[in-house]
């Protein structure tokens, strides 16, 4: 029996919006030792955003892509008919998930857009992981969702306000001159 059972076995569900119950670093120590050199380095790809010889996490960045290629033909065609895009190629479209990324940029309000962004990520990840016993494509879908719930969970107002307090006084022309 794979250890993936016990790891996903003992870690509690994640609902999008969820307050993550640890941080992402925890989760990976909490891999350690538990699943392989070889799972734990696909890990580590999938959390970087790169590609990897894993099921799971080739399609995962594949579908990654699909997002960009998406929202590129959509940025180009608010641009003007003279913008070119080209799209990168990448295995296993899903029309699902296109539909999906193609309704949350429709959003005008980026916030909206950006949730929508990831909860279509989070309905991707259950169907690469699929039903039945527990496998590491379900340990990495949990990276997915916890990495999701993670950015979302430090998005307050506070953090907001700070962020655009950094980008005015990083251009203040005044302080520039001095």
């Amino acid at each position: 029996m794979s250890n993936a059972v016990y790891l996903v076995s003992s870690l509690p569900t994640l609902q999008f919006g969820d307050t993550p119950p640890f941080s992402l670093d925890e989760f990976r120590r909490q891999c350690e030792g538990v699943i392989s050199e070889s799972e734990l380095e696909a890990l580590e790809a999938l959390i970087a955003g790169r590609s990897h010889s894993d099921s799971f996490v080739s399609a995962y960045y594949s579908h990654e892509i699909q997002l960009k290629n998406v929202a590129g033909k959509f940025r180009a065609a608010a641009w003007g008919q003279d913008v070119r895009f080209s799209e990168r190629s990448f295995d296993g479209y899903d029309v699902t998930y296109a539909k999906m990324v193609s309704d949350a940029l429709q959003k005008t309000n980026p916030l909206e857009r950006e949730h929508d962004l990831d909860r279509a990520r989070f309905w991707l990840v259950d169907e690469l992981s699929g039903v039945g016993s527990y496998t590491m494509a379900h340990v990495y879908a949990y990276a997915i969702k916890l990495m999701i719930c993670e950015r979302w969970s430090r998005l307050t107002p506070e953090a907001g306000d700070a962020s655009l307090m950094k980008v005015i006084n990083e251009n203040d022309l005044a302080s520039m001159r001095e």
